[in-house]
């Protein structure tokens, strides 16, 4: 059975993304901007996707694809869906809506739009609808609507692929997973030379270089959405319990090369720690208090990386410090004699204040903020 799969990820990280799927099996892989790509596949590279993939964030099956310049027209399309194929009045659902230059403004007017037609396919059949349940449907569909082309999934995994299961729902933690993830794939942070972070924070980088170094699928512990639809994808079961023998077999009980990781914040340090044993990386990560403008290389040809503060709240004195630090920072780098330096940052003034000559740029997002990941070779 051939798959019509949209996988989404971080704004910017489309291209990191579709080399990870080409890694994974998948073939005929198309970017369609705003963080995601499409491809035909398999229940096989869907399985292997759900369970390996570092950066996606969803991976959703496309059910419907409509031509609808209007309202009529899309819910006519909708009404000709036969929801009642993929849950009964045992299931529950939920309905996600993302709209772009369309004629509907208004994302929750769209999905109590949508969850209506739902609801009106089932009376109009004399069936007894699902129940809605926005918090953990058993199915959740998931509907986009651009211009003139409207769509609508099933989303395989349930919640984001960025949730690796190791970090409390509350837990402090600026940088998402997935993120993390892309930022070391884009910046080619080679696993088989030692690894720094001076500035970790709450160590997410270092985790995700860790868990790549270990070979650890990111999706192994868990459960997807998938395994729980009421009328099961034999062929996706099939594949999800051979993924998980095949990824268990691969994982390594040494790193390659060593992964050190700091931050001058003591609370930082603290947080990291406790992120680190979640991540069951205890006796492989050790996070210290140091200063990143007195770095030292942790081997020859290290990778630093770091995740430097943007300054957008401060200003004053605050900023001239915050731009101190860039430059000093800068200047220890430059002493080192080989490295592969990898800085991300919304900091406007971040190249010139580092100044450590030509990067690679990439362009990439921080939640709802404009930022950039500078690569550095000598």
């Amino acid at each position: 059975m051939s798959l019509d799969l949209v996988v989404t990820c971080a704004r910017g990280t489309e291209r990191a993304l579709r080399f990870e799927l080409e890694q994974l099996g998948a073939t005929g892989v198309k970017g369609t901007g705003r963080g995601a790509v499409e491809l035909p596949t398999s229940w096989e590279v869907a399985a292997r996707i759900l369970v390996e993939s570092r950066i996606a964030h969803k991976v959703l099956w496309r059910l419907l694809r409509l031509e609808a310049s209007d309202e009529p027209e899309l819910i006519s399309g909708l009404l000709s869906f036969p929801f009642e194929s993929y849950g009964g009045r045992d299931d529950s659902f939920a309905v996600d809506a993302h709209l772009h230059s369309c004629p509907w403004t208004h994302s929750l007017f769209a999905a109590q739009r949508v969850k209506d037609c739902l609801v009106d396919r089932f009376r109009d059949r004399g069936l007894e609808r699902p129940s809605v349940d926005t918090k953990r449907p058993r199915l959740r569909y998931v509907f986009h609507w651009e211009g003139s082309q409207a769509s609508l999934s099933l989303d395989l995994a349930g919640a984001s692929l960025s949730r690796r299961g190791y970090r409390e729902p509350n837990a402090a933690a600026p940088m998402r997973e997935t993120l993390a993830a892309a930022i070391l794939a884009l910046g080619h942070a080679d696993v088989q030379r030692p690894f720094l972070d001076p500035c970790c924070g709450a160590g997410t980088l270092a985790i995700e270089q860790a868990w790549r170094a270990l070979k650890r699928a990111p999706g192994l512990g868990r459960q997807f959405a998938c395994e729980f639809w009421p009328h099961q994808e034999q062929a996706l079961s099939d594949a999800l319990r051979d993924v998980r023998v095949s990824v268990r077999e691969q994982q390594l009980t040494e790193l390659p090369a060593p992964i050190e990781l700091g931050d001058y914040h003591a609370g930082a340090v603290q947080s990291a720690e406790l992120q680190i044993h979640a991540a069951g990386l205890g006796r492989y990560l050790a996070p210290k208090r140091r200063d990143a403008r007195k770095l030292e290389a942790p081997g020859e040809r290290p990778v630093i990386v770091s995740n430097l503060p943007f300054g957008e709240r401060i200003s004053g004195n605050n900023r001239l410090q915050l731009e101190g630090f860039y430059r000093t920072f800068g200047d220890r780098l430059r002493a080192l004699p080989t490295a592969r330096v990898l800085v991300f940052s919304g900091h406007p003034d971040a190249e010139s204040l580092l100044d450590l000559g030509q990067p690679r740029r990439f362009s990439l997002m921080s939640g709802a903020l404009a930022a950039k990941l500078l690569r550095y070779d000598w």
